[in-house]
């Protein structure tokens, strides 16, 4: 016997007021648990698109896991590439050095036998004289005006063994600001100015003005 057969036979024998507060009951007991399992649809229809969302979240997951993989094996291979940059940087580096070296040596004793005069060493100085700006603790504006002083002496023939020393100090400063701060300019007009040195310095050993203690000291 379910509760609809209780209700009927408590119908039959009870008041009309009690059979409407009976049926009232009935109908709204009937409402609410339809309602309850129009609700208990819904909890599971919201479960189901959680367990969708995890499974995509699990997803997502797993494939950003890929990307900071190969993230971090990009970031490898950039590693030992810089490695690799690095040490042929330092390998050019001996060569321009050792390229400098030659170059200087040349130009020196070919100034020494006369082949380079004070004609030319004029005129590689009257170009030198538009020195870049300064603008760093190496490449004072100081050492900017020492430099063109040094440069209208050599102009008008008049330098010793004491400016071309001087000139050397400053080649070594320019190099430094040209390399930590990347200054183009300064790099190329170094290379200007230290073939200008060794024309110098071979016109002192023509002059009998250069001694050997200073290219000791220098190089």
């Amino acid at each position: 016997m379910d509760v609809w057969d209780v209700a009927v036979a408590v119908a039959s024998q009870a008041p009309l007021v009690a059979v409407a507060v009976v049926v009232l009951y009935l109908l709204l007991s009937r409402e609410i648990r339809n309602e309850v399992r129009r609700v208990e649809r819904r909890i599971d229809k919201l479960e189901e698109r959680v367990v969708r969302l995890e499974e995509r979240t699990s997803k997502i997951e797993e494939q950003m896991g890929r990307v900071e993989n190969d993230v971090a094996e990009l970031k490898g291979r950039v590693g030992r590439l810089e490695e690799q940059l690095g040490r042929v940087e330092g390998q050019v580096g001996q060569l321009v050095r050792t390229f400098q070296i030659y170059n200087s040596t040349l130009l020196k004793v070919l100034s020494s036998k006369g082949v380079l005069t004070e004609t030319e060493a004029e005129a590689l100085s009257s170009h030198l004289l538009y020195v870049p700006p300064a603008k760093s603790k190496y490449f004072t504006e100081e050492v900017r005006q020492r430099l063109i002083e040094i440069l209208k002496g050599v102009k008008e023939g008049r330098y010793t063994a004491a400016d071309v020393k001087e000139l050397r100090r400053i080649s070594e400063l320019i190099e430094k600001e040209g390399w930590e701060n990347n200054r183009r300019d300064l790099l190329d007009y170094n290379l200007k100015l230290q073939m200008l040195i060794a024309i110098l310095e071979g016109r002192l050993i023509a002059r009998g003005e250069w001694r050997l203690e200073w290219d000791l000291d220098d190089w």
